[in-house]
């Protein structure tokens, strides 16, 4: 007997998604039955069958959009006489499948362990994330500071993130206390499978290091990833209500929910200028608030 439930909770252990499709009905001449299950896991491995390949081949790409997009749900697949004959069998038919997706808690990444980061790591607890605290001060990187955090790791940006396992599950924050420590994290991360790498600063921060980067040769392509200015504009000031704002853009991400981002104004318009080889002029690099993005004075 094929055991589904050891093989959803070792992916689950080893930080990787599962999904399980169970065929619920079945129609005309197609060789699966009620019941049957098969076991779709990250690695490509599959455990289980439903006796036939173009059916399971056809299953995989809906299993993939399950995973994708974080949710269960009940399929049809149906398969004409023509697609039947092509694939050994004499007449067509359909199948009802209901996916249900394991995935692992997400990883909350939060490189720079100033005051704003203590609220962060909180409420990303409360949310049920599994919360990494990363910063080179271990006056700051400590257990007094964060006692709800999985790790608390105080070593160097780049070389801590260089060997940490980043996943499509894994939500990066940068609130670092200084713009070359966003420059050095983001060259490490920005190619990773990371759901979201957001970045903290004003105005005149987050253009100073998109500057960096591209000058250094990051396309564009690459820029467009970056949450920043990070967060909502819900008018946070305070390091709890900055880090609420953080953790509902991470969640709109999370749930793929629809409210726009400060990132979602502001980004266009510096890689644009990036682009056209311009500058921001001096009225958009004032100080401006929530709305800007936040000021370096807060992290």
């Amino acid at each position: 007997m094929l055991d589904f439930t050891r093989a959803i909770v070792q992916a689950i252990a080893e930080k990787r998604a599962s999904a399980l499709a169970t065929a619920i009905d079945v129609t005309g001449d197609l060789p699966a039955k009620p019941g049957d299950k098969v076991l779709f896991l990250a690695s490509g491995e599959r455990i289980g069958a439903m006796g036939w390949a173009p059916l399971e081949a056809a299953l995989a790409e809906k299993v993939a959009t399950a995973v994708e997009e974080r949710s269960p749900r009940m399929i049809t697949l149906a398969f004409s006489e023509r697609d039947a004959r092509q694939g050994g069998l004499q007449r067509g038919g359909s199948v009802d499948v209901f996916i249900e997706v394991f995935l692992p808690r997400p990883t909350l990444l939060i490189v720079g362990a100033g005051h704003i980061a203590v609220p962060l790591a909180r409420i990303g607890k409360i949310l049920d994330f599994e919360v990494i605290v990363l910063d080179d001060r271990a006056s700051f990187a400590n257990r007094e500071r964060f006692p709800d955090a999985d790790q608390v790791i105080a070593a160097g940006f780049e070389a801590t993130l260089r060997t940490l396992t980043i996943t499509r599950n894994t939500f990066i924050v940068l609130i670092t206390r200084g713009h070359q420590h966003d420059v050095e994290s983001l060259q490490e991360v920005i190619d990773s499978p990371a759901a979201y790498i957001g970045m903290i600063g004003s105005r005149r921060r987050v253009w100073a290091v998109f500057k960096l980067l591209y000058q250094d040769g990051m396309p564009v392509e690459k820029l467009r990833r970056i949450y920043a200015p990070i967060g909502l504009n819900i008018g946070a000031q305070t390091p709890a209500e900055i880090a609420t704002s953080i953790l509902s853009e991470v969640v709109k991400v999370y749930r793929g929910g629809g409210v726009e981002s400060i990132s979602d104004r502001m980004r266009p318009r510096y890689i644009n200028l990036l682009e056209q080889g311009q500058d921001l002029d001096s009225a958009e690099l004032e100080p401006g608030g929530v709305r800007s993005g936040f000021s370096e004075d807060k992290i």
